[in-house]
């Protein structure tokens, strides 16, 4: 883990082995936690890391309802800010595969392959208590602490709730995972259209910081980088479709671009797979 302070107002924690990044934003009137990571035991030695006590945290923003960023929120007591559709797909989550019943087939499927990551696993869900946000907005919230200016903007693309958020006087963005820097971009939930013209949108910020979601302090080169990949697979694909290419006929395709050497032989067929898959919907 790298921890970055930036201009004075603002931590990045930056975890490209351990997980989703984290950004704080500091106030003497309190601090805004941005997503809470994988469990309420990360984002507390996050926070022993720097030395600030969970209580001074006044405002958590989920970006979006992925539990890498979300299952933390037990943590806190003070308000849980998140695009509407956050908290409405964590809700559905917990009727489905957050309930009790799929954690215990997840751990079940998984001691056959690996039994620490069940344990693991297991550990977390056994103290988690899933809070969802407690305050909604819908295209954009700006708000104000000690006279620090912020913005959450939601975008969609990566999720339908994605949202980022943007200190405008400072020009730092935390993008969140609609940047994925150094490593393949997990697009399962993801609209392929809205996510590459919300890069565009991106570029327009002109931030001199950008946080991303996973990997490394970044710039403006990698949202180019992620929105060509996303551009390229989706054009290629949907010419393999019009062409009457099957799906393993498809894959196959050498002119694929590769995004990072990180689980690429995995990664880099699923993800045209899931492509192929909306665009034959």
């Amino acid at each position: 883990m790298e921890i970055i302070r930036i201009d004075s107002v603002a931590t990045a924690f930056i975890r490209p082995e351990e997980g989703a990044n984290v950004g704080l934003i500091h106030t003497s009137k309190g601090m805004i936690l941005i997503d809470t990571t994988f469990s309420p035991t990360e984002i507390q030695a996050l926070f022993e890391a720097v030395d600030v006590g969970v209580e001074q945290v006044c405002m958590v923003v989920n970006t979006h309802s992925h539990s890498d960023h979300t299952w933390g929120n037990q943590l806190f007591t003070c308000p849980i800010l998140a695009q509407r559709l956050c908290q409405e797909r964590m809700q559905s989550n917990l009727k489905s595969e957050w309930s009790p019943e799929a954690f215990q087939s997840y751990i079940s499927d998984l001691e056959k392959t690996d039994p620490k990551k069940a344990e693991d696993f297991r550990r977390t869900v056994k103290s988690l208590q899933i809070k969802l946000p407690d305050q909604v907005f819908d295209d954009r919230f700006e708000g104000e602490l000690d006279g620090l200016r912020y913005e959450i903007i939601h975008m969609g693309g990566h999720t339908p709730d994605s949202s980022l958020l943007w200190l405008p006087e400072k020009r730092v963005l935390f993008a969140s995972d609609l940047i994925f820097q150094g490593r393949y971009p997990y697009i399962f939930d993801a609209d392929i259209p809205v996510w590459i013209a919300g890069l565009s949108r991106l570029l327009e910020f002109e931030a001199k910081v950008i946080i991303p979601g996973h990997g490394v302090r970044c710039g403006e080169a990698e949202i180019i980088r992620l929105r060509e990949y996303l551009q390229h697979t989706w054009e290629l694909t949907d010419k393999h479709i019009r062409s009457g290419h099957s799906v393993e006929e498809t894959t196959a395709d050498p002119a694929y671009p590769f995004f990072a050497a990180e689980k690429y032989e995995r990664l880099h067929q699923a993800n045209i797979r899931y492509m192929y898959k909306k665009l034959t919907e």
